[in-house]
């Protein structure tokens, strides 16, 4: 009975240690980002100095190249440091879109009402997923495609600037990203694996639904 009770006992208490860590590793990968925002404040001029498709390709070749550092080395301590330089990167390449938003009291308020509505939704769903124990892993192939469809609607609003594509853009994506919160979290207690690769997936669903919710609030309240 007692060795039946340990062998139970054994994974029960690998997994706690999991989701522990993953939390843990997500409240530090937003704390490194909040610093590196605060860093990049004092770069934006050298940022924009780039021009729109410059700043773009090294903000995406400095972020997606941490982030798959990250991944390559999720089973190592090089792993988190990745990970900490990946949401650093993310929050400095962010710094002229936060600069821009703090010029504005208008534009402060939305983002207000963006970070309380991201953190209302993150945890409705996260307590949802934990309380019932739901897998939703059936929803990968749907949540995929999902992204497919988004990221090929960004990639078209770069050359066709339309208020209206914008707005499915926003709202599509805050859907998206808000069922990529449940599946994310449930790949975390159901699957097999590592704090630094459910980090990195729950960080990119909750940092892009919070900019999907403010782009939506900030068209519907009608600035552009």
């Amino acid at each position: 009975m007692e060795i039946r009770n340990i062998s139970q006992t054994a994974p029960q208490a690998e997994k706690s240690s999991i989701l522990a860590k993953t939390y843990g590793l997500l409240t530090v990968g937003f704390l490194f980002m909040a610093i590196g925002t605060l860093i990049g404040l004092n770069f934006v001029p050298q940022m924009l100095s780039l021009g729109k498709w410059g700043f773009l390709l090294v903000s995406l070749g400095v972020t997606i190249g941490t982030m798959v550092l990250a991944m390559l080395n999720q089973k190592n301590t090089l792993g988190y440091v990745f990970f900490l330089a990946f949401t650093f990167s993310v929050g400095f390449f962010d710094a002229p879109s936060i600069a821009i938003i703090f010029s504005s009291p208008h534009l402060i308020s939305i983002f207000q009402q963006a970070f309380i509505l991201t953190a209302v939704i993150t945890g409705s769903l996260t307590a949802y997923v934990f309380i019932t124990k739901k897998d939703f892993s059936f929803m990968g192939g749907f949540l995929f495609t999902g992204l497919i469809i988004v990221v090929a609607m960004v990639v078209i609003s770069l050359f066709w600037q339309n208020r209206m594509l914008d707005f499915m853009i926003s709202g599509m994506g805050a859907v998206l990203f808000s069922l990529f919160i449940l599946y994310d979290t449930s790949r975390l207690i159901h699957e097999k694996s590592t704090p630094v690769e459910i980090a990195i997936a729950l960080f990119l669903d909750i940092v892009n639904l919070f900019w999907m919710l403010f782009n939506l609030l900030n068209m519907l309240k009608g600035e552009e």
